[in-house]
Parts: C-alpha cells; sequence; structure tokens
C-alpha cells in the first residue's frame, strides 16, 4: 500500500515536471511581424530575454558598445566587445575585450595568459584602439578568424581607416592591413558566400545639402581583394527617423539576408529598432517595428543589434544586441548603464 502512494506521488511529481518542461519550452510571440513581399515571417519570443554581460571591469565604466559573438563549438561561445573607462576622450582612447562562454549566457572575462581580457587598446591618452568590428569565420582559411573593423594608422598621422586582420583562435591576431584608407563609422557585418566575403557597412548620403545615413554593401574576394566597391542598398523612408545607423546583417541563407538596424533621429535623439532584409540580392524594408520588444522594462535611451543571428533550432536563433540608459548624443558623458542582452526570435518561412 505504501509502494503504492509512493509511485503514485512520483508519477505526480514526474507529470508536474513535464507539464512545467513543456510550458517553458513553448514560447509565444509577442508579436508576429510579416509583410506582404516578405517571404518570412519574424517573432520575437516572450519570456526569453536575458542580460548576458554587465559592466564590471574598469575599462567597462564608461559604456559598453557594439559586440560579436560566435558560437564555434557545442559548448565553446566566443565574444569580442567594445568597451571605454570614464577617461574616454575619443572613440579610439578605449579597449576591445575578449569573453568566453559554455553556454553563450554566462560569460568569463579572461584572455589565457593574461592579466585582463583586454586584445587591443590602451586607453587614454592613447588612441590605439578598434571599433565597428566584426569577427567571422572562414573554415577555408587557416587563420579562419578574420576581422574587419576602424582603427587610427599611427604610420600616417592617426588617419582613420578600415583595417583587416586573421587569427587562428579569435586571440592572437596577425598585424592590421589596410582594406580602405578611410573609415565606415559603425558596426560592420559579413557574411561569406560563394568564396567571396559579403560586407555590410555605413554609408553617407547627400540630399539636398544634408548628409544621410544609409547602408552599404562591398565584395571582397578570400585574399581581402576588393572587388566591389561599396555601394548603397538600403535608405530610410521615414521623415521622423531619416538615418539608419547600422545594418546588423544575418545569413539565414544562401539568397535571404536579414537586416536589423537601428534607425535614428539625431535632432531629437531618438531611435527605433526595424526589420529588412536582402532577397536575391534586393533590399527591402518591412514594416516592423521590434524596439518594444526587445527594450520593454528597461531604462533605454540608445541601443543597436549585432550581426550574426546565431541558430538555436528550428527557425530559431539567438538575438544578441545592446542598450544603454543614455541616448547618442550623450555618448561621451560618465556614468553610462550598458547591458548585453540576448532573445530568442523565429524565423519562419512562408
Amino acid at each position: 500500500m505504501l509502494m503504492k502512494k509512493i509511485s503514485k506521488t512520483v508519477l505526480s511529481c514526474l507529470a508536474v515536471v513535464m507539464l512545467f518542461n513543456y510550458c517553458t519550452s513553448v514560447r509565444t510571440p509577442l508579436k508576429t511581424y510579416n509583410d506582404a513581399g516578405a517571404p518570412f515571417d519574424l517573432e520575437v519570443l516572450s519570456g526569453t530575454r536575458e542580460v548576458v554581460l554587465r559592466q564590471e571591469k574598469p575599462w567597462e565604466e564608461q559604456t559598453l558598445a557594439y559586440y560579436k559573438v560566435l558560437k564555434t563549438g557545442k559548448h565553446n561561445w566566443q565574444m569580442w566587445y567594445s568597451s571605454w573607462d570614464n577617461r574616454r576622450n575619443d572613440d579610439y582612447s578605449g579597449y576591445l575585450p575578449y569573453a568566453y562562454s559554455a553556454n553563450g549566457k554566462d560569460w568569463t572575462k579572461a584572455v589565457p595568459g593574461n592579466k585582463n581580457n583586454i586584445l587591443f587598446g590602451s586607453g587614454f591618452p592613447k588612441k590605439d584602439g578598434i571599433v565597428e568590428q566584426d569577427v567571422f569565420i572562414d573554415g577555408h582559411s587557416p587563420l579562419k578568424y578574420k576581422m574587419l573593423f576602424t582603427a587610427r594608422d599611427p604610420a600616417d598621422g592617426g588617419k582613420q581607416k578600415t583595417f583587416y586582420m586573421e587569427s587562428a583562435d579569435g586571440i592572437k591576431w596577425t598585424d592590421r592591413r589596410v582594406l580602405w584608407n578611410k573609415k565606415f563609422d559603425s558596426q560592420f557585418s559579413v557574411l561569406v558566400k560563394d568564396s567571396l566575403y559579403h560586407i555590410y557597412l555605413r554609408m553617407w548620403e547627400v540630399v539636398n545639402h544634408i548628409r544621410y545615413r544609409v547602408i552599404g554593401h562591398a565584395i571582397a574576394d578570400r585574399n581581402w581583394r576588393v572587388i566591389k566597391e561599396p555601394e548603397v542598398i538600403l535608405r530610410s523612408p521615414y521623415p521622423d527617423f531619416p538615418h539608419i545607423y547600422n545594418n546588423a546583417t544575418s545569413g539565414i541563407n544562401d539568397s535571404l539576408q536579414v537586416f536589423l538596424p537601428t534607425f535614428f533621429n539625431e535632432k531629437e535623439d531618438r531611435v527605433r529598432v526595424r526589420v529588412a532584409y536582402s532577397i536575391k540580392g534586393q533590399a527591402h524594408l518591412m514594416d516592423a517595428d521590434i524596439t518594444d520588444d526587445l527594450y520593454h522594462g528597461e531604462d533605454v535611451k540608445w541601443g543597436c543589434v549585432n550581426p550574426g543571428l546565431i541558430p538555436a533550432g528550428k527557425n530559431r536563433y539567438w538575438l544578441y544586441y545592446y542598450g544603454v540608459n543614455k541616448s547618442h548624443n550623450r555618448f561621451m558623458e560618465k556614468g553610462h548603464v550598458a547591458k548585453y542582452y540576448r532573445v530568442l526570435v523565429a524565423v519562419k518561412f512562408r
């Protein structure tokens, strides 16, 4: 009799656990975003947002900004991120630290053999930092990690240029080499397709004597020879948010790229995160604003999505992004509260 009662209790507990696991594994979208011409629907899944990194180190005190996450093994995640301390007086007076993780959520800020986790940058008064970085993998190269970034060239009077570096492990990098003798002042996104590097970047376009931020596209081969110079592929149609600040590009398949850029109103210092895509080389903007899905309940006045959605099951991806409690036009101030987040999104084809 006692054994029967115990068995019933165990079965009841198992049923509760199974029900709990089922309920927590089925995530409903905050909203489904679709467009008549788009080949997919986008959903930000409720209850999946996580804070993955906060300011803790002295070299992170002023703020955190662009970062890139790669999943390079079942239990191997890597991150390269931008930070500044309170001595900041220039974009290049900051740091490029490194972190690693076994699950993509809990991160260790360390570089093996180093006293800190800083890969590049000495801080004020030097201006030897790296910004706008994208790190991507080209598995056909022994130096499979590639980094595209902007920095000052000390051999050319500190001129801002676009550089690239390569690495076997993402930690020890080759000497930097110049790709373009000018800067593109927002985070790059690079996709490897048909043995070519498709580079998405910030460009400026002048209309009626006013400069607007737009998304551009260029192509380089595996030897970093530019075979297509940057060309504009997407402009903002919104008078109240006339600038596209970044591109945040992800390759979903060979023909579809999804953009999750920040649209910017410079005069009013406001932002919105929207959805766009490119199908067979043609870029389109969707009628989809995911700002509130990403930042609901948070004190965020500035934020951007990372390039590179990371697969997390059928039609599901981890979307990494950041948010800051001070707006773009106050970025040189002290006292930022910056957080790195991730959230699950679903990209469902029709």
